[in-house]
């Protein structure tokens, strides 16, 4: 391969060519964006691969820490051309040209992307690799102790994970508890701290160490994913009190991953509650794209929490759980989730990829087909049925109401019959729940509600729990079924709304904007009725949510919505 070498400074610049093996030399090392421009089917998207890293190796290997080109892979020379392949199975053709010690590519992607990105060189030795000035060793970062955030400064992009008091841990067996959900493993290369998905092997974080005294440390933190976060973070050693080993079986294994599913997911239902109040509200109907964050951030929670699902549900196939009633509810609870999951990602965006089997690699997941709506509803359907039966009771005493209970699996249940249109399957779901054990009960026992709740999301933020299912929707499905209010009734036994309301589907629409508490499912419902483009202004394509850029660059096997 030959590559075109720019000369800058003179009035008049030449280029020449030099050979393949200039090239190389010249390439090798770690590149940072500075300045990108990507075009497909005639839209341009500017900055997408800011802030990205790509390091090349001498021996024909690349890494990135771009997921649309798939973190690592392979280049070869030929002529003027490098063909680059991730391991992803993207393809990417690309001119590379040298300005000063700067380099500058000009390709194409084989999924139809063009595009042009600028890189400066991180550093200058021989090696391109930026070396900090401090480095983290296994002894000063890892060991029965964790790492509490003193103070935060977000330099660029956003995250909502960094907070004040929140605390990670590295152990030494290489796995850890960081800010993401999905940050559970890492290394150190480089004097850096990588983090990573353990099952996807997904890159995370790199953590660069700034300073150190005594048991206090100051970090730069920068993100892999598509917010390309920039943070400097000061963190202070929490340290325990020593306990004896615990031997931990495979029961109480299974049980440690309730918490990361339901973070995940409430994660999921934050992203999806924001999306929908975006689209719902006539005036930011308009203000989502496939490179919003938060497209990407919840579309990521949602997969997030399936793979988590679908590791624990392998589990019990492989017959590493010892099954009791314990473990049955929870693997019930687990599969209703994912149903969850499956039928919102189908409301949302139509059209998804369906994962039923752990992902262990990011080749697996670069290569999952989408399935249709009606096939992703059908499956939410089958999950939420196969596992109604083993569901837990629903306590109205305790923290029962966060965990997925048998009278919220009756409500998704009734939901997805609405959504297919068995307006009667719908009804007789909803008349098995109890409602008279919701209306009367004039609190929730959780502090920071006040309607009764048959199911409640725990912020992954710590702020106020998200009513996901209460007695209100209960009540509104219902209205929306029979078209009337005759004896419906709030917890507080009055009439829903007043008796002059207008009948029809633009009545049920109306009447869920009364409750506050009934902010998860409007959009749904407007959709269900028919309603949406009257109530919110919305273009017909907007009906459904842009697929993130990102993931169409990573997953050639995924088409964008309409319109987007």
């Amino acid at each position: 391969m030959s590559f075109v070498f720019c000369g800058c400074g003179d009035d008049d610049e030449k280029t020449e060519v030099i050979s393949d093996g200039e090239l190389i030399s010249k390439a090798i090392g770690t590149w940072m964006c500075v300045k990108s421009t990507d075009t497909q089917q005639g839209h341009s998207y500017d900055g997408l691969m800011v802030g990205k890293e790509v390091t090349i190796n001498a021996g024909g290997t690349y890494t990135s820490t771009a997921q649309s080109f798939g973190y690592t892979g392979t280049y070869s020379v030929n002529g003027n051309t490098v063909t680059v392949k991730s391991n992803n199975g993207g393809t990417f053709v690309i001119t590379v040209t040298f300005s000063g010690k700067r380099m500058i590519w000009e390709g194409a992607a084989n999924n139809g992307v063009t595009f042009k990105y600028y890189f400066d060189r991180e550093s200058d030795d021989d090696s391109g690799v930026v070396q900090p000035v401090l480095t983290f060793t296994d002894d000063l970062i890892a060991g029965d102790f964790s790492w509490k955030v003193k103070d935060f400064t977000i330099e660029k992009g956003r995250n909502s994970y960094i907070q004040k008091d929140k605390e990670i841990s590295f152990k030494k067996d290489g796995s850890c508890v960081g800010f993401h959900s999905m940050e559970d493993a890492w290394l150190i290369k480089n004097g850096r701290i990588e983090t990573y998905h353990k099952q996807t092997s997904e890159p995370m974080y790199v953590y660069t160490l700034l300073s150190q005294k005594d048991s206090t440390i100051s970090v730069r933190m920068e993100g892999t994913l598509d917010d390309e976060l920039k943070a400097t973070v000061v963190l202070t050693k929490v340290v325990y009190q020593s306990m004896d080993a615990i031997t931990e079986d495979y029961q109480s294994n299974i049980f440690a991953l309730r918490a990361p599913i339901y973070a995940s997911c409430a994660s999921f239902v934050e992203g999806q509650l924001q999306l929908e109040a975006t689209r719902s509200t006539p005036n930011t109907v308009h203000q989502i794209s496939a490179q919003s964050p938060v497209v990407s951030n919840t579309w990521q929670a949602a997969y997030s929490t399936i793979n988590r699902i679908n590791y624990t549900l392998e589990m019990a196939e492989r017959g590493d759980l010892q099954l009791n009633q314990q473990v049955t509810q929870f693997l019930a609870e687990v599969r209703a989730i994912r149903a969850f999951i499956y039928y919102n990602l189908g409301m949302l965006w139509g059209n998804v990829p369906v994962i039923t089997q752990a992902i262990m690699s990011s080749e697996q997941a670069s290569n999952i087909p989408q399935r249709s709506q009606s096939e992703v509803f059908q499956l939410a359907y089958s999950d939420i049925c196969n596992a109604l039966g083993n569901l837990p009771d629903s306590n109205y005493q305790n923290e029962g109401k966060l965990y997925f209970n048998k009278d919220a699996g009756k409500m998704l249940k009734a939901e997805i019959e609405l959504t297919l249109g068995s307006k009667s399957a719908a009804q007789n779901t909803l008349n098995q729940i109890d409602k008279d054990s919701y209306i009367y009960q004039t609190r929730s026992v959780l502090q920071t509600m006040e309607r009764p709740v048959i199911w409640a999301m725990a912020q992954a933020s710590s702020g106020p729990y998200i009513p996901v299912y209460t007695i209100t929707h209960h009540q509104l499905y219902l209205y929306e079924i029979t078209g009337s209010k005759d004896g419906l009734v709030l917890e507080t036994n009055v009439s829903l709304g007043d008796g002059g309301a207008t009948s029809g589907p633009e009545g049920v629409a109306a009447e869920w904007k009364k409750y506050t508490y009934a902010d998860f499912g409007y959009w749904a419902a407007l959709k269900r009725l028919g309603q949406a483009q009257s109530v919110t202004g919305c273009f017909d394509y907007e009906l459904l949510m842009p697929i993130p850029y990102v993931d169409i660059m990573s997953n050639p096997n995924i088409t964008q919505n309409p319109g987007y």
